[in-house]
């Protein structure tokens, strides 16, 4: 009976111990293994050679657990028939099927998942030398799946991080804000310029031989605070900011105050306009077409408000959505204009 007890029991723990390693490291995430390498430089070094090479310690794992599985049910039938007789190996064996489904399957794989992060520095100590006792199984196993040939999978890591950030949203660990943040990040490279900016029909421009004078009386009272300076046509020549205008004589022209303002192409993705805005220390680009037609801004805000997904307003700010007041005082500039056309006639 004494033996009998042992064989099951060595049986169910060598199972157990095989099913709480492969549950701990297929849950030990590659962010945790990065930020070992701060932390614990020695088990960074050693969960990436598992990892990296994640086939040998599965197949060393695996192995033992069929032999565990095999040998103690083959061992416990013999040793039940001994004890209690040939009738008994059948209530025998339901007995140690039921043991192993709970006791070796289902509670270790379970803490192993659960509690990998604490587990994960026992691993490389008991899997280095189970892999080094079974290599030969193991390099059997390597020559079996190498003739079958490995399928490679292309991981979008991208979509990856934009789905955690949807979940850490829903399991209340980011706030709406730090999700959506996120993800409009990862879509930068997908968003176009013209998603972004501001149209032409709602720019306000500035000629460059307007003097300060003029620019105080037509634009001081105006929500925005750069403008461009650009000729009737679609040349641009930079841009002025209205502080600009604080202390510059009423002479002054916006071509000797303006600033250097760049330009891209329309069909850019902001990934790339907000990297070489940032490079270049410049806060608004001119946008054009294929044609070298001036279609509208691009701003960082612009940008930024694209990323956090609502609107930046300072404290020198009068109007909360300056696009939208562009697009109402260019509605009533036309409706005005279409007025004065017909009082004319």
């Amino acid at each position: 009976m004494f033996l009998l007890i042992t064989i099951a029991t060595l049986s169910i723990a060598f199972s157990f111990l095989c099913s709480i390693l492969e549950a701990a490291l297929l849950s030990i995430t590659p962010s945790y293994i990065a930020k070992q390498k701060e932390d614990n430089p020695k088990l960074h070094a050693s969960l990436t050679r598992l990892k990296a090479n994640i086939d040998r310690p599965l197949a060393a794992i695996l192995t033992l657990n069929t032999i565990a599985h095999t040998v103690g049910a083959t061992a416990v039938g013999a040793q039940a028939a001994v004890v209690f007789g040939e009738a008994s190996i059948a209530i025998v064996s339901a007995v140690m099927t039921m043991a192993i489904l709970i006791l070796s399957e289902i509670i270790p794989k379970t803490i192993g998942a659960t509690y990998w992060r604490g587990l994960s520095p026992y691993l490389p100590r008991l899997l280095n030398p189970m892999i080094i006792g079974l290599l030969p199984f193991i390099w059997m196993s390597e020559q079996i799946t190498r003739r079958l040939g490995k399928s490679e999978h292309d991981v979008d890591l991208r979509d990856e991080i934009k789905v955690l950030a949807r979940v850490g949203l829903e399991e209340k660990v980011l706030d709406e804000d730090e999700s959506r943040t996120i993800i409009n990040m990862l879509n930068l490279h997908d968003i176009v310029v013209s998603k972004a900016m501001t149209p032409r029909t709602v720019c306000e421009t500035v000629l460059p031989d307007m003097t300060v004078k003029t620019f105080d009386e037509q634009y001081g009272k105006a929500p925005f605070t750069r403008f461009p300076v650009m000729d009737n046509g679609e040349q641009a020549f930079g841009y002025v900011h209205k502080a600009d205008m604080y202390h510059a004589d009423d002479a002054k022209t916006m071509r000797e105050l303006m600033h250097p303002i760049g330009s891209v192409d329309v069909s850019h993705n902001i990934e790339q306009v907000f990297t070489s805005m940032l490079k270049d220390h410049l806060h608004m680009r001119v946008v054009y077409d294929e044609h070298g037609t001036f279609v509208g801004l691009i701003t960082l805000e612009d940008i930024i408000e694209t990323i956090l997904g609502q609107d930046i307003v300072d404290e020198t700010d009068n109007v909360a959505n300056l696009r939208h007041y562009a697009k109402q005082q260019w509605i009533k500039r036309v409706k005005r204009e279409d007025k004065a056309a017909k009082a004319a006639e």
